[in-house]
C-alpha cells in the first residue's frame, strides 16, 4: 500500500458508516413527517404511510450497513434515497403548513448523500471492514447537528411540551 492508495482504502472504509448514520438521521426524518401526516386531520395520511415505512427501511438498511461492514445492495440504496426524496418533498408540497422547509432540507442533503455514495459504491467491489469508531463518532455528530433542528421542525417536534413545563415530581410522594 502506498501513501497515494492509503486516502481511497480510507475513504472506502469510510463510506458505509457516512451512508448508515446518514440514513438513520434520515430515517428520523421521514418518521417524524410520517406521524405528524398520520396525527393531523389535514394532511395527506396514505403519504404520512409511505414516510414511516421508508423511515423504518431506512434505520435497518443503516444497522445492516454497519453490521456487514459494506453497503447492503447499493442500486436499492440509490432507488430508496430517490423514493424518499420524492416523499418528503410532495410532504412539502401538499401539507406546506405542517412541513417544514428546515426539515426538508435537512432530509435531502442526507439523501443526497446516501445515493451518491450508493451510486459510487455500486461501481466498486471493496472487501467488508468495520468502520473505525472516529469515522461513526464523527459522521453521528455531524449528522445529529442535521437532524436535531430538522426534527425540532417537524409537527411532532412543534408539539413537544417545553423541558421547562414538565413538573418536579416528588419521589416520597405516592
Amino acid at each position: 500500500m502506498t501513501a497515494d492508495t492509503l486516502p481511497t482504502v480510507v475513504t472506502r472504509r469510510a463510506t458505509p458508516a457516512w451512508a448508515a448514520v446518514a440514513a438513520w438521521g434520515v430515517g428520523l426524518i421521514e418518521l417524524a413527517l410520517g406521524a405528524g401526516a398520520l396525527t393531523s386531520g389535514g394532511s395527506p395520511w396514505g403519504l404520512g404511510v409511505v414516510l414511516i415505512a421508508l423511515g423504518s427501511a431506512g434505520l435497518v438498511w443503516g444497522a445492516v450497513t454497519l453490521a456487514r461492514g459494506h453497503l447492503l445492495a447499493p442500486w436499492a440504496g440509490v432507488t430508496g434515497a430517490l423514493a424518499s426524496l420524492a416523499a418528503v418533498v410532495t410532504m412539502l408540497a401538499l401539507d406546506p403548513a405542517r412541513t417544514s422547509v428546515v426539515t426538508v432540507g435537512a432530509a435531502s442533503v442526507l439523501l443526497i448523500a446516501v445515493a451518491l455514495a450508493c451510486a459510487r459504491q455500486s461501481r466498486r467491489r471493496t472487501d467488508a471492514a468495520p468502520p473505525r469508531l472516529s469515522v461513526l463518532m464523527i459522521a453521528a455528530v455531524l449528522v445529529a447537528g442535521l437532524v436535531t433542528p430538522a426534527l425540532g421542525a417537524t409537527e411532532a417536534g412543534l408539539l413537544a411540551p417545553d423541558h421547562s413545563d414538565h413538573g418536579i415530581v416528588d419521589p416520597g410522594h405516592h
